[in-house]
């Protein structure tokens, strides 16, 4: 049996000649992500696994409330912009987007890893991290109990639980890896 011609074959047919060549040759081995102990294909769960552990779950409804969040600080400075009580209209109206891109970017993150996929831990991980240290510097620069302080706070507190959960691999262990490696792209 010759090769087929790469240029007459599509990449689902490319693909399929080689996952063949490498099943025929053996490949793949014990401990590779994907696999069992045996070298087999390790069962890949169905449906969404991810809010079936506890810290998924937390992490998911800490990104929900920041997705609300962000949408409600979008209309804030849309509804400002339309009252004039923005001082700048472009720089109101770019901030509502931004915040909009942001709830659209951690709302993916969410949907993700509630169907059961790691990719969305790292952007999650990122927007913690920038939330603490934007919170953080609020709490220290304001007056104490004012209302920015106790928000600052709050969002601190948010952050911080949500960051914790997503960097101490919890997360990562409860999402399923599957086959050849792959984890499941959103």
């Amino acid at each position: 049996m010759s090769p087929p011609d790469p240029a007459s074959t599509g990449p689902a047919d490319l693909l399929a000649t080689v996952r063949g060549v490498v099943e025929r040759s053996g490949g793949g081995g014990a401990g590779r992500p994907g696999e069992d102990e045996h070298g087999q294909p390790a069962p890949v769960a169905q449906g969404p696994v991810g809010v079936a552990a506890p810290v998924v779950g937390l992490v998911v409804a800490g990104l929900a409330v920041e997705v609300l969040a962000l949408a409600a600080v979008a209309l804030l400075y849309a509804l400002g912009t339309g009252s004039g009580a923005a001082t700048s209209t472009g720089l109101a109206l770019g901030s509502a987007v931004l915040a909009l891109a942001l709830a659209t970017l951690l709302g993916g993150s969410a949907v993700g890893m509630a169907r059961g996929r790691r990719r969305g831990r790292v952007p999650a991980l990122v927007w913690q991290v920038l939330q603490l240290l934007v919170a953080a510097q609020v709490v220290v620069e304001e007056t104490s109990g004012s209302t920015t302080w106790w928000a600052a706070l709050g969002v601190a507190a948010l952050a911080g639980v949500v960051g914790v959960a997503l960097a101490t691999g919890a997360v990562t262990r409860a999402l399923p890896v599957g086959p050849d490696g792959d984890d499941r792209l959103l």
